[in-house]
């Protein structure tokens, strides 16, 4: 399954106003090709199932979803008992982790030199994984509370050139305006300079 086929899976099965959180390289461009208005496109690895929680938690019972990679996801592996914590408790968060097994945005360097048990290491904080090797495989109904989804990818081109026209910060804005106006609340505004 590539990257891709697993995210149009993913977005047929959310609530159709779930708002996202995108990590950086492929990932970002094909979330970008797919819901560019209510993503927050992250410029850092390591974020963003930290940055989706919290989302979730505020915006709730609005529908949010983290699309982690395997390599942001372990480069911040302090979010691991907030996020055993809260996840069963949610029920509008969606987290899903891409392992490719690579740095791909890095290189192409290996995420890890050993193997790794996602189910092992969710489990040893009282949750579930759910592995994904095809479109088909993805659950039905989304959110699963206490669960992450773990898709196997296996892209065959190489990732491709940037083309999104917004950054970390502008997503940042166009996301809390998506969010304000299916919440209700009042969007933030820019700081105002002297």
């Amino acid at each position: 399954m590539e990257t891709a086929e697993f995210l149009e899976a993913l977005y047929a099965r959310l609530p159709a106003d779930s708002v996202s959180v995108a990590p950086l390289g492929r990932t970002s461009e094909v979330m970008y090709a797919l819901r560019p208005a209510d993503t927050l496109f992250t410029d850092t690895m390591g974020d963003v199932t930290a940055i989706s929680l919290g989302m979730a938690m505020a915006a709730a019972p609005l529908s949010v979803v983290g699309i982690d990679t395997d390599g942001g996801f372990l480069m911040n592996l302090s979010v691991l008992t907030a996020l055993g914590d809260q996840l069963p408790r949610l029920g509008n968060y969606t987290l899903a982790v891409i392992d490719n097994h690579l740095y791909e945005s890095g290189g192409g360097l290996p995420s890890r030199g050993t193997a790794l048990d996602w189910s092992a290491l969710f489990g040893a904080v009282g949750l579930k994984s759910v592995l994904v090797e095809a479109p088909h495989q993805v659950p039905e109904v989304l959110p699963l509370s206490g669960t992450v989804l773990i898709a196997s990818v296996h892209n065959r081109a190489p990732a491709p050139d940037a083309l999104k026209t917004v950054d970390g910060v502008e997503s940042s804005y166009q996301v809390e305006r998506v969010l304000a106006e299916r919440t209700g609340r009042t969007p933030r505004r820019p700081a105002l300079k002297p």
